[in-house]
């Protein structure tokens, strides 16, 4: 459930402050932590499974050089990180959250097959919300012709905002770095709804980690979402913010 009084809190690879990244306890965990939407980043072995992991291959998280579009789903499952699957199956992540609980999908494989079985999987789950997240205007083309679900754009160098509302796009992520009040209030102003990823690209901060002030400022500017690690902590900040008798 998306909550009214503040900006969407958005659990970046579920609740990544405190458990491993995209596993099972890291989902439970960002449930358990009243976060609107748990993130998760999808990408698609050699034989056709969705997977959750950010990462092309698995050197960062188990010390395997295996890249995830080259292995095949048996094998990928025998690799385990902090003791949990280190790249869970799309499957197992339906399986693990509330049906009604919704998610933001990060497509760091944007094939139009990779889109398509998506697609497919979310509405043979029936899942509630949904929100398809693509860093290319060719990728939201593509998505149109099959869902009406919200997309938010995660937009890589070369991609224009203007492009992607254009394509049928919703919501425009910003990198912290990158979201000024001045330009958050024009995006505002103009009717688009902007998230914000905290952290990195021009923040002492690693991707997912906020400051509170930076947080409330954000959100006063006009921010209507935000991709954090710490959901516990971030609702706790900007609820801080909210008059009581709106609480």
């Amino acid at each position: 459930m998306i909550h009214d009084a503040v900006p969407a809190i958005v659990a970046h690879r579920g609740f990544s402050a405190r458990y491993r990244e995209n596993s099972p306890d890291a989902w439970r965990g960002a449930v358990d932590a009243g976060a609107d939407l748990v993130e998760v980043d999808i990408r698609m072995t050699r034989d056709g499974t969705l997977v959750c992991c950010h990462d092309a291959d698995l050197a960062r998280l188990a010390d395997r050089e295996d890249a995830i579009s080259e292995i095949d789903a048996n094998e990928l499952a025998s690799i385990t990180a902090s003791g949990a699957p280190a790249a869970p199956t799309l499957d197992l992540l339906f399986a693990t959250l509330p049906p009604a609980q919704a998610i933001l999908f990060d497509l760091k494989d944007e094939r139009p097959e990779v889109l398509d079985r998506l697609v497919g999987a979310v509405e043979a789950a029936a899942r509630g919300v949904v929100i398809f997240g693509l860093h290319r205007t060719a990728s939201v083309r593509h998505l149109r012709t099959c869902t009406t679900a919200p997309i938010l754009g995660l937009l890589i160098e070369g991609e224009t905002a203007d492009a992607f509302f254009a394509a049928g796009g919703d919501i425009l992520r910003l990198w912290e770095g990158d979201a000024s009040c001045d330009a958050i209030r024009a995006l505002a102003a103009g009717g688009r709804a902007v998230w914000i990823t905290t952290g990195h690209r021009g923040t002492p901060r690693r991707v997912g980690d906020f400051d509170v002030d930076g947080l409330r400022r954000m959100a006063a500017a006009g921010a209507t979402g935000f991709l954090v690690n710490d959901p516990e902590a971030a609702r706790a900040a900007l609820r801080a913010t909210v008059p009581e008798s709106d609480a």
